[in-house]
């Protein structure tokens, strides 16, 4: 098997994997079976999705590739725009986003102290006033300007890419489930990925 295939079904796979433990069902599942365990869920995916994507990235750079194109002479400038563009967009959300939520901890202190665990409320301020996904643009960024591009890389490049924009239509979908008209308001008003790029979009609460 052609080593560019081997990275696209091994990215493939990772990807179905991490998507999976993020869906509603597994949530369902957890809520009814798992509950002494829900607490540690978040936390215990967190861990486990960085640990086996760093296996992968390491596996990916060890496959025998071909270069394709390099960031060289005045692209390099170009590049590293775009590699700032990212590192701020990451930036801006995590000043938006509830970190410890999203890492588990909040989860794990509500439990050791008792309390019920309530998700934070919805915020549309700062960069999620102006895009609804700064860290997905941000990733789709990064997937561009990151590395001379190879045969392999190129392979797995494309399967994040397709998997970053399925992964934005699904968790839409789910957000729109779980904050009914509040999101979908938010969603006719602020753009997906770029500022001034695909606003007014159809907020229907299915």
């Amino acid at each position: 098997m052609p080593p560019s295939l081997q990275a696209a079904l091994a990215t493939a796979l990772w990807c179905t994997w991490h998507s999976f433990f993020v869906t509603h069902g597994w949530r369902r599942f957890v809520q009814r079976y798992l509950v002494r365990y829900q607490p540690f869920e978040r936390l215990v995916y967190v861990l486990t999705a960085t640990v086996t994507f760093g296996a992968l990235a390491v596996w990916l750079r060890g496959l025998p590739q071909q270069p394709v194109w390099d960031w060289a002479g005045g692209w390099q400038v170009v590049r590293f725009l775009g590699l700032g563009l990212a590192l701020l967009l990451f930036g801006l959300g995590a000043r938006s986003y509830d970190g410890r939520g999203f890492l588990g901890l909040r989860q794990i202190a509500d439990r050791m102290a008792g309390r019920e665990h309530r998700d934070p409320p919805f915020r549309s301020d700062g960069i999620l006033g102006m895009i609804r996904h700064p860290w997905y643009t941000g990733t789709l960024a990064v997937l561009v300007f990151a590395l001379p591009f190879t045969d392999v890389n190129l392979a797995w490049r494309g399967v994040f890419l397709v998997y970053t924009l399925i992964g934005t239509e699904l968790e839409e979908r789910k957000l729109l489930a779980d904050l009914g008209e509040t999101y979908a308001a938010y969603r006719r008003r602020v753009p997906r990925f770029l500022p001034g790029v695909g606003g007014s979009e159809r907020g229907d609460v299915e």
